[in-house]
């Protein structure tokens, strides 16, 4: 059985940062990631400033699409904020991904891929094609369905089903969110414009909508507003949001596994690397304080408020959302609302 000092179990954004901090620090690391390549996922591909305060160097012709105006639609009302510079852009993930694995220290990791991690046992891994991995720490970054997550018994009761069409596109399409509790429950629907294509999509709390509603219901609205899909790659995940902890004495989640992503955004590219980076500092330096989580918790705290009282209004939803679009008139509003998000 080979010995590692840490085993990432999944090489996302979250368990790259993680990787790449630890190899840094000389420290022997073993990345296990189930799928073949490394970076793609089913997502968006949203991303706001926050971004760059862990990438400050990230190269600007790996950004597919950035804008400094987002257009917000409600039921009564439609209105776009504006910021001098950009603040909403997207990326393709397995762009990120490889731009992320030349970061590592390459003599200091191991990446295994295309191999899954089936059971976990007192300081060791058991994969499914019958090897053993030791280590001194774990580190769960394996997304929604983390089997780590699982290994520690942790509920994953707070998730959104997420839809969308990938539809190739080169034209100069708009950022648009649309918010409309009758289709969408507390949730909402998206154009999303990148290089070649542009992703419309739609997400919703499954706690409060099923998923078959909200299929029905967003192909509903994709009609209505005449959305060419004859071309379109249609494609469908869950995003957990159910934070339970992330240090579980030499076991660590981080990213979604943790559900450090946003219940009301769906925004999960920035907290993963945070919480990546701030769990291998507590890998380093055991006495280390992860501030960086702290505001990560704090953030996520203000907007599982916003959903709670989201979820009391009920059929009134529509009056908050006509409320928020129609304020954003005001170009102070707009700028703390641009601000806040990104």
């Amino acid at each position: 059985m080979e010995n590692f000092e840490v085993i990432i179990v999944g090489a996302g954004p979250a368990g790259l940062k993680c990787a790449e901090v630890l190899s840094k620090a000389n420290i022997k690391t073993l990345i296990i990631e189930k799928k073949e390549t490394i970076g793609p996922k089913i997502c968006a591909g949203g991303i706001t400033r926050k971004f760059f305060r862990i990438f400050p160097d990230f190269p600007n012709n790996l950004l597919d699409f950035s804008t400094s105006e987002a257009f917000l639609h409600s039921p009564k009302h439609t209105h776009a904020i504006q910021t001098e510079t950009p603040f909403v852009f997207t990326i393709n993930r397995e762009k990120l991904g490889q731009w992320q694995l030349e970061r590592l220290k390459k003599e200091m990791v191991t990446i295994k891929t295309n191999i899954k991690v089936l059971k976990i046992e007192p300081n060791k891994v058991i994969t499914n094609d019958n090897q053993q991995f030791g280590f001194k720490y774990l580190v769960g970054a394996d997304g929604a369905t983390s089997i780590v997550r699982r290994h520690l018994k942790l509920k994953s009761e707070k998730k959104i089903i997420t839809l969308h069409y990938k539809t190739p596109s080169t034209a100069k399409n708009k950022l648009e969110v649309f918010m409309d509790n009758r289709l969408f429950n507390i949730g909402y629907a998206w154009k999303f414009p990148h290089k070649n294509y542009i992703s419309t999509g739609c997400g919703a709390d499954t706690r409060n909508f099923s998923s078959a509603k909200l299929k029905s219901n967003f192909h509903k609205w994709l009609t209505n507003k005449s959305i060419d899909l004859s071309n379109a790659t249609y494609e469908s995940a869950p995003i957990l949001f159910d934070y339970r902890g992330y240090k579980f004495e030499n076991i660590f989640l981080a990213g979604e596994a943790a559900g450090f992503t946003s219940g009301l955004t769906g925004e999960g590219i920035y907290p993963a690397l945070v919480s990546g980076e701030e769990v291998a500092k507590l890998i380093i330096n055991p006495g280390y304080i992860p501030n960086e989580i702290k505001n990560l918790l704090h953030y996520k705290k203000i907007q599982e408020r916003f959903l709670t009282l989201l979820i009391i209004a009920g059929p009134f939803r529509n009056n908050i959302f006509n409320f928020i679009v129609n304020k954003l008139k005001k170009p102070k509003f707009a700028e703390k609302v641009a601000s806040g998000f990104s």
